[in-house]
């Protein structure tokens, strides 16, 4: 409760918006949190609970986002830190209960607003209907040259939109990239890209052979 209330008195003094989840262990209900797609995650994770080790649900939660920040709050400093530098999770911070870690939490809490949260929603309008996607949800975007269009490949379905490539990837992150002049895929959503066969497959199970020469001299040999 405690850690609740400095989230909530930070997030009230910042005019953010804003939801809190607490939670006593790593249950069904955590689970669904993580697996869920909102918005802007921070967790802020114990280490030693009845039903799981923290540092065990970071690996899970790095699985499954990349960029969601984490902080462990923990007791036992000199037990665990060396695991959690070494767990490759990429964390915003490792508290010691025992020392004043209410201060070291705002801390954080002020770290993670100055590098900022990040846009995971896209809208924009096409025939007077107003489109939003979540940019976590996109596979890919191909081009329909005869048709002029542009066919969104989500989580969803298939969106097919009055908008060129060019225009959707001006409003795209740094996820998504040019695999083909008629392509863009988003990086996170891609399982495996098979250079010899000329093959992207993404985690829905669908593949693409939309490659092209430049996109594959960037690939790492």
């Amino acid at each position: 409760m405690e850690i609740c209330k400095i989230v909530y008195d930070f997030c009230i003094k910042k005019k953010m918006s804003y939801k809190i989840y607490p939670f006593k262990n790593y249950d069904f209900d955590f689970f669904e949190i993580l697996d869920s797609m909102l918005d802007n995650k921070v967790y802020i994770l114990d280490i030693e609970t009845p039903s799981g080790n923290g540092i065990d649900i970071a690996k899970k939660i790095r699985n499954k986002d990349l960029n969601s920040f984490l902080i462990f709050i923990s007791s036992y400093t000199e037990k665990y830190i060396r695991k959690v530098a070494s767990s490759d999770t990429m964390i915003i911070g490792y508290i010691s209960k025992r020392k004043d870690y209410k201060d070291e939490l705002i801390k954080r809490l002020k770290k993670i607003f100055k590098l900022g949260f990040q846009k995971n929603v896209i809208r924009f309008k096409d025939q007077g209907i107003i489109y939003t996607f979540d940019m976590r949800s996109i596979y890919f975007i191909k081009a329909d040259s005869k048709k002029r269009r542009s066919l969104i490949f989500s989580s969803s379905g298939v969106t097919e939109v009055r908008i060129t490539l060019k225009k959707l990837k001006q409003i795209l992150d740094y996820r998504f990239e040019y695999s083909h002049r008629s392509c863009i895929i988003n990086h996170e959503q891609v399982i495996y890209i098979d250079t010899i066969v000329k093959v992207i497959k993404f985690k829905n199970g669908m593949t693409i052979d939309l490659l092209s020469d430049s996109f594959m001299n960037k690939i790492p040999k």
